[in-house]
């Protein structure tokens, strides 16, 4: 039994007309008799009583009438909704979102909700220094790295260039000035996120201060970033921040730009490379960016 059968059966069961079923189907009457001839074949009864004056459907027929719309219809279901699934339109997609991401992706989520209600949308709130490993490990399908990245199993697009800035204690000595070199704090304890896991801005802050002569003095670290700015507010040391932070803790921490042309992150989003799924293009194409080397 073909779905085409179970059309003209339809098409013919509605219209009570073989002429017209075949105009509606827009072929010609004979291959429609002939498909409802096999089709009676192989139920093994009679579906239409037929006469000069009318078509009909027998009992057997009105019965399979039924069946066959709800046979049809779920088809027509069927192939709509995987067409949707191929577009991208529905199923579930997890991304990484604490940290830095939270101040990147807002307006790349709302752009995706806006176009793609149906998908589920998993927010997983990992700092970015995770979102690499939860990457590698399917944890997550979006996340953000910082570049440049030297993993080949991982995609990587540049989202924008974010700015490091040293953030003081109110009141430091060093707040009054207006711009400050990384090496004006190489003398003063330093509070860091972790650096020797993950591969964020603790592991980034640390190579900057080296390249600028020196190694820090990190007499706490503590995670997430709002924790590490909670501990400068204290006065416990100072640190260096992304831009993004800025508008934590007010007059309670001073934030001062930093001279060396380094002391920036670019920062990407990232997926596992041979993905293919079509939720995956599609968040893509709500994100901004270009495609970014791994190397550099």
């Amino acid at each position: 039994m073909e779905l085409r059968q179970l059309r003209y059966f339809l098409a013919v069961a509605e219209e009570l007309s073989f002429t017209r079923a075949a105009a509606l189907l827009h072929v010609s009457q004979p291959p429609v008799s002939r498909q409802i001839m096999l089709l009676e074949a192989e139920i093994g009864t009679q579906l239409f009583e037929r006469s000069k004056q009318y078509v009909r459907l027998t009992s057997a027929g009105q019965h399979f009438y039924d069946q066959a719309r709800t046979l049809v219809a779920a088809a027509n279901a069927a192939v709509v909704s995987t067409r949707r699934v191929a577009a991208g339109q529905v199923g579930k997609i997890s991304v990484g979102l604490g940290g830095t991401a939270a101040h990147v992706f807002p307006d790349t989520l709302a752009l995706f909700r806006r176009h793609h209600p149906e998908v589920e949308l998993v927010l997983n709130p990992l700092n970015l220094a995770y979102h690499h490993a939860a990457l590698l490990e399917g944890r997550i399908d979006v996340g953000l790295v910082v570049l440049p990245m030297d993993n080949d199993e991982l995609e990587t697009r540049k989202l924008i260039r974010m700015r490091l800035l040293a953030a003081l204690p109110a009141g430091h000595g060093l707040a009054t000035r207006r711009k400050l070199s990384l090496r004006d704090l190489a003398s003063h304890d330093f509070i860091m996120v972790p650096w020797t896991k993950g591969r964020g801005f603790g592991r980034l802050t640390m190579q900057a201060c080296r390249r600028a002569g020196f190694v820090p003095n990190v007499v706490q670290e503590a995670e997430p970033m709002e924790s590490v700015l909670g501990m400068v507010a204290a006065g416990a040391g100072v640190a260096v921040v992304p831009e993004s932070m800025e508008h934590l803790y007010g007059s309670k921490v001073a934030y001062r730009p930093i001279k060396e042309y380094y002391a920036a992150a670019d920062i990407a989003i990232a997926w596992r490379k041979g993905d293919g799924s079509p939720i995956l293009r599609a968040f893509l194409a709500c994100c901004p960016g270009r495609s970014a080397p791994k190397r550099g």
